[in-house]
């Protein structure tokens, strides 16, 4: 350990090969909170994640402009961490204390690796993520979360079954529009539970006028939270608050304080964003209709399945399940086009021709049947209210089926002001008459005979 002085403070910097053991261990320590609920072991479980190993990382090797040497950590005094943090301009009101300096700690020594693996795998989501934060008018650090939620790991799962970059609990995605079923969960898509947790966040700074209570509701529930307020007073100030709600909670805030701080305060800590080493670029989506797995496709555009797994988390048997509405499948953008080609199959419709035929009621154009008898007349009759063609066909002496074939009618429903055509014979016109024949509109022509 050696100190650096730089005018009015000084900063502690650790090399990695000259720390000792002790002094790792009494680091460690300085990490737990007092009543010793700091909780990490999610952040160790998300280290080894896909792509998270070792060889899918380039670890930074920009030359940080203060001089500190790769592999340095750095760390400052509580003095500087809150002078700092005071002076970032943010829609929260930012405050310092124990728990947000073990944070700052924990992130920028015990964590450090970990930390620059999710400061480079934000190139891949915050884009996105910022543009949807600008488009609701919300706080563009809001997208820091995803850090404390889940490592920025989409296939993240917590104990309470929460998952995704937002680590949303399935009755909260179905409520905010997310799919989840057997095949495809939404809130492990990045892109889609993204939309759903700025949706939730906007609502519950709606519901709480307050940042911190909002965060801090995203965290624990709405439920939690309001019995915390009843507790606290109905007060709004999140510190009073926050004494009445759980361990984790209590813990959330000062961790996203503490990450908003790293954020804007990255090179002084010296973390270089390590790059994902993966052979692509920029991605883009097409719509799958037809069922099929992801190593055919894989083979069939010739990319690695370990690629198509990474960019499609949201496919949990790596299979694209048959939609009658699409299922946005994610790929590199320079094989967009080999998938149009060589898998042009499956961006055609779910529906097959025989579910299309099985399901279609199909009516058969019919073709009026003239009768072949010279002593039979054509009548047109004009269709009245209340006029069926059983009535008609008894008025006329002959069938409802006779009737309908012709006129090549589908059914027996009949349409007012509809003219229906009848043969008669010649010598039977005035008899076959109804008694109410000033409401009928009759015309006649001799039919030809062949």
């Amino acid at each position: 350990m050696k100190p650096v002085y730089t005018g009015y403070f000084f900063i502690i910097v650790f090399f990695t090969s000259a720390c000792s053991r002790q002094g790792k261990e009494a680091v460690s320590q300085a990490l737990l909170s007092k009543d010793g609920i700091l909780n990490v072991a999610y952040l160790d479980s998300a280290s080894n994640q896909l792509y998270t190993d070792d060889a899918s990382f380039v670890e930074g090797q920009k030359i940080n402009r203060y001089g500190f040497e790769k592999g340095d950590i750095v760390l400052y005094p509580d003095s500087v961490y809150e002078q700092r943090i005071n002076s970032l301009t943010s829609d929260f009101s930012l405050a310092f204390n124990e728990q947000v300096s073990d944070y700052i700690n924990m992130y920028a020594y015990r964590k450090k690796k970990l930390t620059e693996r999710m400061l480079g795998k934000s190139v891949l989501y915050f884009p996105f993520i910022e543009e949807m934060l600008s488009q609701q008018g919300l706080p563009q650090d809001l997208k820091l979360l995803t850090m404390i939620e889940s490592a920025l790991q989409p296939t993240a799962e917590s104990s309470k079954s929460a998952s995704g970059l937002w680590q949303i609990r399935y009755e909260t995605g179905r409520a905010l529009g997310l799919t989840i079923n057997s095949y495809v969960d939404e809130r492990r898509d990045p892109y889609a539970s993204s939309k759903a947790g700025i949706m939730y966040l906007q609502k519950l700074y709606n519901l709480y006028h307050d940042w911190w209570l909002a965060i801090a509701a995203y965290n624990c529930g709405m439920g939690t939270m309001n019995k915390a307020l009843v507790k606290a007073g109905n007060t709004h100030d999140y510190w009073e608050v926050s004494q009445y709600l759980p361990h984790e909670t209590r813990n959330y805030v000062p961790a996203f304080i503490a990450m908003v701080y790293l954020y804007h305060y990255k090179e002084e800590h010296n973390l270089q964003p390590a790059s994902l080493d993966v052979p692509f670029r920029s991605i883009d989506t097409v719509k799958v209709y037809q069922q099929a797995s992801l190593k055919k496709i894989a083979e069939s555009i010739g990319v690695p399945l370990q690629v198509l797994v990474f960019l499609n988390p949201k496919l949990l048997r790596h299979v694209v399940p048959s939609s009658p509405e699409g299922i946005a499948l994610t790929l590199p953008i320079n094989k967009i086009a080999t998938f149009e080609r060589n898998c042009a199959g499956l961006l055609e419709r779910t529906e097959t021709r025989d579910q299309t035929i099985m399901a279609a009621k199909v009516l058969k154009a019919k073709t009026p049947v003239v009768p072949k008898n010279a002593d039979l007349v054509e009548v047109i009759y004009t269709i009245k209210p209340g006029n069926t063609l059983d009535e008609i066909s008894k008025q006329y002496d002959c069938s409802v089926k006779q009737l309908m074939d012709w006129n090549a009618l589908h059914d027996p429903l009949l349409q007012v002001g509809y003219d229906l055509k009848i043969y008669v014979p010649e010598n039977s016109l005035d008899t076959s008459m109804p008694a109410t024949s000033s409401d009928l509109m009759l015309t006649t022509s001799t039919v030809d005979s062949e």
